[in-house]
């Protein structure tokens, strides 16, 4: 059978980057013009080809068919292909090629490429019937979008709803939740949410997402759809992702059901369970208020992994050029499967690779223009150019419950029993009230416990409207956790700022000593509820006792750390750097004791 290419071109005003969004967002787009949902089966490779996903679909809901789904190939902003090779129905091979090019100041020209090849005669007929008209529907997606007056991809066209909104549910719900303690206006901008968006949207809400279409705190934003979900507007779930594909492996209703080990049968690879890594936070529209499912058309698509700057097949015995973007730090090519990482760096010299069946040629690559990749190894690579770190706005396990609001609304939402779950980097904050014992015996346990009562609803409110949470109260001590350092020094200069004030209003004269440190712990379940333990727990109770009273102390890392030292430049401090052997810790550690002088200015967010 000969096959039949199509090429359609045409010139959008609107820019590469916006374009790119749209088209490389292949669930979203190939939702909304129409085409059959797709089922995947785990990654296979024969021989020395490269892997492949086997998929399986039903076209116009009635006829089955299969392919192998080869791994996309993109360059972002700029071009992506892929491959299907079709093990049922009437095509035996299809590729899709999308191109943008620049067009006048700011427009872009969009050219599709579309390769079929039929494997009998039918196979005309159902390209004619479904497969070109499906191809002239993605350039209808972007005339839709410009009709709309959309300003963001984000808002791109989507198909209405598959089934009815329970608007007197939504009404109800929408109305409780407007008696929690969050901004009106995020109520408001809820209930439109949940009632004009699309069902991909609502079937998986992305907290960053939302928060940059309300131009919102992200914090803010996760606040309200926690008193949702406790409202029963929304339901939640936690999804374990590959640290290197950074793709959905499994996806939970509670923490008690994560594991400890899980299996990424793309990258061929066993991991533990990380808290602030590999473990994030989902919402989704209560099944009460409206029926929404998030089909899945692609499952490697461009904005599926969007850490993935561009991605190459490299036959074995082949080269390819990489386009390093500019302005972009912290990359590195990386080999699906085997997982053979190099970085890219600016200031190295060499500007090839060479990869071979033990890995890499070298360590570094430069990073300041092309990289040329050839592939000596006996089997056909993909090669992902990608961001080395994690997505710093991924909304992670180790971020939500270290907030005061998921503590009290789903205290239940603990690890079950013997559980560990790992955390690479956590903020634990220690409080004790000095003189405590002596103020049981001068004033009476019924007084003194009420000041220490007290003295916790102050603590709470400061570490809450800072990002963080209170995990345990141990006699009149405070241990509290943050997500970020300086999320936990902002709250511990706010409480020795305010406790001269809060003192004068109580009529007392408390004195608080103050420890900060971070490091990786370990999550577990203690008592019903998520506790932390580890070297770096030991360490904050440990610095919290080097203090002498109206001070924080905390070690040289955290004053390292560049936010933290934004903390402190903004504050008006004396700093008094220091080393202390501590009680059941190898070797002294590095502290610095912060004292606040009276003009001492710490912003905090609005509770």
């Amino acid at each position: 059978m000969k096959p039949k290419t199509y090429v359609l071109e045409k010139e959008y005003a609107v820019d590469r980057k916006t374009a790119w969004q749209l088209l490389a967002d292949n669930n979203r787009m190939n939702l909304y013009i129409g085409l059959f949902p797709v089922s995947f089966s785990p990654a296979k490779q024969d021989g020395a080809e490269v892997f492949y996903r086997e998929a399986h679909a039903k076209v116009l809901g009635l006829v089955p068919i299969s392919w192998q789904e080869f791994p996309f190939q993109w360059q972002e902003n700029d071009s992506y292909t892929v491959e299907r090779r079709y093990l049922s129905g009437p095509l035996k091979r299809y590729t899709l090629k999308v191109e943008l090019f620049d067009s006048g100041q700011s427009g872009t020209r969009v050219k599709l490429t579309a390769d079929f090849v039929p494997l009998n005669p039918l196979g005309y007929a159902a390209i004619w019937a479904t497969g070109l008209p499906a191809v002239k529907k993605i350039m209808r997606y972007l005339d839709d979008y410009l009709e709309s007056g959309a300003t963001d991809a984000f808002e791109a066209p989507q198909k209405p709803a598959t089934a009815k909104v329970n608007l007197s549910e939504l009404d109800r719900l929408s109305d409780l939740l407007g008696k929690s303690p969050v901004n009106g206006d995020y109520v408001e901008k809820l209930h439109r949410y949940l009632a004009d968006k699309g069902d991909h949207d609502v079937a998986q809400i992305e907290p960053v997402q939302v928060a940059k279409l309300w131009n919102a705190d992200l914090d803010d934003t996760l606040r309200v759809l926690l008193y949702a979900t406790k409202a029963g507007l929304l339901n939640l779930s936690w999804n374990v992702i590959c640290p290197n594909c950074r793709v959905s492996k499994i996806e939970h209703s509670s923490l008690s059901q994560l594991e400890q080990q899980f299996h990424c049968d793309l990258c061929g690879v066993n991991y533990d369970a990380n808290f602030d890594q590999y473990v994030e936070l989902n919402f989704s529209v209560h099944p009460a208020v409206r029926q929404a499912y998030a089909e899945v058309y692609c499952i490697g698509g461009p904005m599926i992994t969007p850490h993935v700057k561009a991605q190459q097949v490299i036959e074995k015995g082949k080269t390819a050029r990489f386009v390093i973007p500019e302005g972009e730090d912290a990359l590195r090519f990386r080999v699906l499967q085997a997982n053979h990482r190099v970085a890219v760096d600016k200031n190295a010299d060499a500007a090839s690779l060479l990869y071979n069946d033990s890995g890499w040629s070298q360590d570094l690559v430069s990073g300041s223009g092309d990289v040329i990749i050839t592939n000596s190894s006996s089997a056909d690579i993909v090669v992902a150019l990608e961001y080395s770190d994690w997505n710093k706005q991924a909304v992670t396990a180790a971020k939500v419950t270290a907030m005061q609001e998921f503590r009290d609304l789903f205290s239940s939402e603990v690890l079950s029993p013997g559980q560990k779950i790992g955390i690479d980097h956590v903020t634990i904050l220690f409080t004790d009230l000095k003189g405590s014992t002596l103020m049981y015996e001068t004033i009476g346990d019924s007084s003194a416990y009420g000041q220490v009562r007290n003295h916790f609803e102050f603590l709470t409110g400061h570490i809450t409207r800072n990002s963080g949470s209170v995990v345990k109260t141990i006699g009149d001590a405070v241990m509290a956790v943050f997500h970020k350092p300086e999320d936990g020094l902002k709250a511990a200069l706010a409480i020795q700022k305010n406790l001269k004030a809060f003192n004068d209003t109580a009529n007392e004269d408390l004195v608080l000593r103050l420890g900060l440190y971070s490091g990786a712990a370990i999550a577990v379940n203690s008592n019903d509820r998520l506790d932390y333990f580890g070297r770096t727990v030991n360490i904050a109770a440990r610095i919290q006792g080097q203090g002498e009273g109206d001070d924080v102390i905390i070690s040289r890392e955290v004053l390292a750390q560049p936010m933290s030292a934004e903390v402190l430049s903004r504050a008006d401090v004396e700093l008094e750097e220091f080393s202390a052997v501590l009680k059941g810790i190898d070797g002294a550690v590095e502290l610095v004791r912060i004292r606040l002088r009276e003009e001492l200015e710490i912003e905090e967010q609005a509770g």
